[in-house]
């Protein structure tokens, strides 16, 4: 049963819903992929291209123009976390800009030199096509080809609170935006539903680049964040009015709309115990 969520339905009668396939938000991380001095982190060779993390505090998360830990409980921790990431900083082509700690956080800040920025993309078994060594060099071979350099790949330590299956962590660089769903990251787009499948074209024409597919309604790809809003209905009629109401609310939040697509499923749609013969896909960019 494909359940919808309902999102205007004292506005449009034909139960118009959308579904919000923002990215898998992961974590943003950034590591140097040679000859980067790595505390308490295991060399190249093991399970990731650069090994795989000793210590959580040393994992490094993203702001839009810095690295840090929230993890680091002591100015000693921090110290090694400063070791293994400003030369990282330092090998992006990122001026760095002087570090600031309090307990529990520390921060690395750069200057996207270039208009650049780093990113990363985090994701664990449960989200992937393949084993973790054949996704990560899917992923980064994906980088490579779009001209994002890749500056290293960590595994991070499973443990039953935090990280409880084997993760893939790659590090990149892209060019900086304001707004980060805008910019050119990869990303994941996923439904529970098994009975909406992506239009792998239409996204493709839209400019997004497609690195894999998990099933038909699960992909990960490279580009701004992307949305679809689902729409059902037992008309053509109710449709047109459908994708209409969703055209205008995507141009008054100013965002992009990719593209639409309308099919007639061999099985009819159900949604709230009603069925219906109609279902519309609408892609729009944020």
């Amino acid at each position: 049963m494909l359940r919808l969520i309902l999102v205007c339905c004292l506005l449009l009668p034909g139960a118009v819903s959308a579904a919000d396939l923002g990215s898998l938000k992961v974590s943003d991380v950034a590591a140097s992929r040679q000859d980067i001095p790595l505390p308490r982190a295991a060399k190249a060779g093991g399970r990731y291209a650069d090994g795989t993390l000793q210590g959580h505090y040393l994992l490094a998360l993203t702001g839009p123009r810095l690295l840090y830990t929230q993890l680091a409980s002591t100015p000693a921790l921090f110290e090694e976390f400063k070791a293994m990431w400003q030369p990282v900083i330092k090998k992006a082509g990122l001026k760095a800009l002087p570090p600031e700690y309090s307990p529990g956080f520390g921060a690395l800040k750069y200057e996207t030199t270039g208009g650049l920025a780093i990113r990363s993309f985090l994701c664990d078994t449960a989200h992937m096509p393949v084993s973790e060594a054949e996704m990560e060099k899917t992923l980064t071979g994906a980088l490579d080809g779009e001209g994002m350099k890749v500056l290293g790949s960590f595994g991070i330590p499973v443990d039953p609170d935090t990280f409880t299956k084997p993760t893939v962590n790659i590090y990149y660089l892209t060019a900086y935006k304001e707004k980060q769903d805008q910019e050119r990251q990869i990303r994941y787009l996923g439904l529970k539903s098994k009975a909406v499948r992506f239009d792998l074209d239409l996204l493709e024409a839209a400019g997004l680049k497609i690195v894999a597919t998990y099933g038909a309604n699960a992909v990960f790809y490279i580009g701004p964040r992307v949305g679809v809003a689902l729409a059902v209905s037992n008309s053509e009629e109710m449709t047109a009015k459908q994708v209409a109401y969703h055209k205008d609310l995507i141009a008054k939040r100013g965002e992009t709309l990719l593209g639409v697509r309308t099919e007639k499923p061999a099985e009819p749609v159900t949604s709230e115990g009603v069925k219906y013969a109609y279902l519309t896909k609408i892609y729009y960019s944020r």
